[in-house]
């Protein structure tokens, strides 16, 4: 995108920078004028937060199924015109008012294309937006008329902050860069902008008084994130590349390009969970002036706007249920309850293995979109057979989405087959996937867990209700805070080593605070197996003592079984200075792979905030007595130089 610069460029340099830094580089903003830009925008976004889970798999509940419907695709195009309209000019901001003209909008969510989004978002940005700009061209906030929805208030955000050029606070005095804080859907971020040594040119030329600069976004500020509400926050890291270069008008005070891509990775608790990326184009194309009678409509709009509808900044993005809901609109398209159970029965019927995706996807949507259809599914799943291509895509489907109804429709299955452990081992764990259970699957599972005399019920039930209670934690602490109770009580009563492993397990899936003291009576006990079921169930516990034991477990406990479980349970948590030291000296010393291996994954998702891992995982690729170790070591390498 930089143009090399000749001789002849060169001798004008001197001249050139002089003219520029003998006045400050600001916006003409004059009320009612009209800037006209051909526009061309591309974004595409890719998500998949199933890594988040990966280590639960080796955590204590087994009965815990991978999250489903955590993978998600989006792309988006648009070409047309943009208007940006100064509105007002007072104190130190100036309002805009930016619609698009003649625009193409184009819409693919998870490979399918949404002809109806896309008209929608195309109707909605032909709507002013209101936005607050300092005199520098920082977008301060955003408005939206009511009518606007949150996904074309997603998109319009994205677009906004993706044409932002902000000049300095203070005069350049012939300096070549500065940076700003700025902000958009992802996040606050500080942009470097450097002047680029040459004058623009367009097909006619040099362009009179332009100046070109390239911007770039060195980094986003962190920012704390949560894997589900009630589990710890772990760091969200954002890794920006690429840039934009921009053409300035200084004569006129206004932006005439600004073209390039930009790119986004973002790491969440060390681990790669989405990448974003976005081509933009935006060309001067000419300007008008308002009249006296449009604009004062124009303010007026503006004021009645900023009385009904408060004002957010760019990096308020589409909230999670806005966008899921946007995803199940797509994937139903116009199918309903009649057409999906005949698919499925089509598909339960076809011989040979079927891929159960699509038809998995369609029901999942029908239940987020009609969870009133989701009773005349519970009806099915109380006699389906437990081994069905029926009962996995129909447990699945209402465990993910997990609404009321939902819940009621799995509460009335587990009621009807109290006793088929084949069905239940199914039934239970996508019940208590519910990130707000209800009071019935609550008092169903609790039954099961107190009452069913199978004990692979009764223990996956226990299990579920800790991970009930986990759920619980900020929505309803009062009902957490009893589950845990019984639990402990059953602990204190327990007089079976098997009995007492099973409610730690359970308790662990709670992560209550609440269970500390008991849980740590067990980390000295004289079984192995009650060791290693209480640091497990440490995992979750947000606490310095919790820390504590766990690496004192990792590099005293003399079964390696145990070691293991602590290994793993601190890979659930956010790791310290005392943690990293704790965990690379086990590296370096424990003799068992299994712990090695789980210390060298723990490892590596700290290198953002401890860089000495990195050189710790290379010499683990090259010396560790482990050929898996060394293989596993070289895999995280090689994996962070391809993305």
């Amino acid at each position: 995108m930089r143009i090399a610069a000749g001789e002849v460029h060169l001798n004008l340099r001197a001249t050139h920078l002089s003219e520029v830094s003998a006045a400050l580089l600001h916006y003409h903003f004059i009320a009612g004028k009209k800037l006209i830009y051909r526009v061309s925008y591309s974004g595409t976004a890719q998500s998949d937060f199933r890594v988040l889970f990966e280590d639960k798999n080796q955590a204590a509940d087994k009965s815990q199924t991978e999250p489903l419907g955590l993978a998600q695709s989006f792309k988006t195009t648009m070409q047309g015109e943009l208007l940006v309209t100064v509105v007002n000019v007072k104190d130190q901001t100036v309002v805009l008012a930016y619609n698009l003209r003649n625009a193409v909008v184009k819409l693919i969510a998870n490979g399918q294309e949404d002809g109806t989004d896309a008209e929608i978002i195309k109707r909605d940005l032909s709507r002013n937006i209101f936005a607050v700009l300092d005199l520098r061209g920082k977008v301060l906030s955003v408005r939206f008329d009511s009518a606007t929805g949150k996904l074309s208030q997603g998109f319009a955000r994205a677009l906004i902050g993706a044409t932002q050029f902000v000049f300095p606070s203070e005069e350049l005095d012939k300096q070549n860069q500065w940076e700003t804080q700025e902000e958009d859907p992802n996040g606050q971020y500080v942009a470097r902008y450097e002047r680029v040594n040459h004058r623009s040119v367009n097909a006619n030329g040099p362009v009179r008084g332009s100046i070109t600069f390239q911007k770039t976004i060195t980094r986003y500020l962190p920012t704390t994130t949560k894997q589900s509400p009630t589990e710890f926050n772990v760091e969200t890291t954002i890794r920006p590349a690429g840039s934009l270069m921009a053409k300035f008008d200084q004569h006129n005070g206004r932006l005439i390009a600004l073209n390039g891509t930009a790119s986004q990775t973002i790491e969440v608790a060390g681990k790669t969970v989405a990448h974003t990326q976005s081509s933009l184009g935006l060309n001067y194309a000419g300007e008008e002036v308002l009249g006296s009678v449009k604009l004062a409509a124009l303010r007026a709009a503006n004021s009645q706007l900023e009385r009904l509808v408060a004002a957010t900044p760019l990096s308020a993005s589409i909230s999670k249920e806005e966008s899921e809901a946007s995803i199940e609109r797509t994937e139903l398209a116009t199918d309903n309850l009649e057409k999906l159970l005949a698919d499925l029965a089509k598909v339960e019927s076809a011989s040979g293995d079927q891929n159960e995706t699509p038809i998995y996807l369609k029901f999942k949507a029908l239940i987020y979109l009609h969870p009133e259809s989701s009773a005349t599914l519970g009806q099915m799943l109380a006699t389906a057979d437990a081994k069905s291509l029926t009962m996995r895509v129909l447990t699945g489907a209402l465990g993910a989405v997990g609404n009321p109804e939902a819940q009621a429709a799995l509460v009335s299955a587990i009621k009807a087959r109290p006793t088929d452990w084949p069905a239940l081992s199914m039934l239970i764990p996508a019940l208590n996937d519910a990130s707000t259970p209800t009071r019935l699957a609550e008092e169903t599972i609790h039954e099961l867990a107190s009452q069913s005399p199978n004990p692979d019920i009764a223990s996956t039930a226990q299990l579920s209700l800790g991970a009930m209670a986990h759920n619980l934690a900020e929505t309803s602490p009062e009902r957490a805070t009893n589950i845990v109770a019984s639990l402990v009580k059953q602990i204190d009563l327990s007089s079976s080593a098997d009995t007492t492993r099973q409610l730690l397990l359970a308790l662990g899936n709670a992560g209550s605070a609440q269970a500390y003291s008991t849980i740590a009576r067990f980390m000295t006990d004289s079984s192995p197996a009650l060791r290693a079921a209480a640091a497990s169930a440490l995992r979750w516990i947000d606490s310095d003592q919790a820390a504590a034991q766990l690496i004192k477990v990792l590099t005293s406990d003399p079964e390696s079984a145990v070691r293991l479980e602590a290994a793993i349970a601190l890979g659930f948590r956010q790791i310290n200075a005392n943690s990293f030291a704790a965990q690379k000296q086990a590296l370096a010393i424990d003799k068992d792979e299994k712990v090695r291996l789980a210390l060298l994954s723990n490892l590596w998702k700290g290198r953002a905030v401890f860089p000495e891992a990195r050189k710790i995982i290379e010499k683990a690729a090259t010396s560790d007595a482990s050929a898996d170790v060394r293989q596993a070591a070289t895999e995280l390498l090689v994996n962070v130089r391809t993305h």
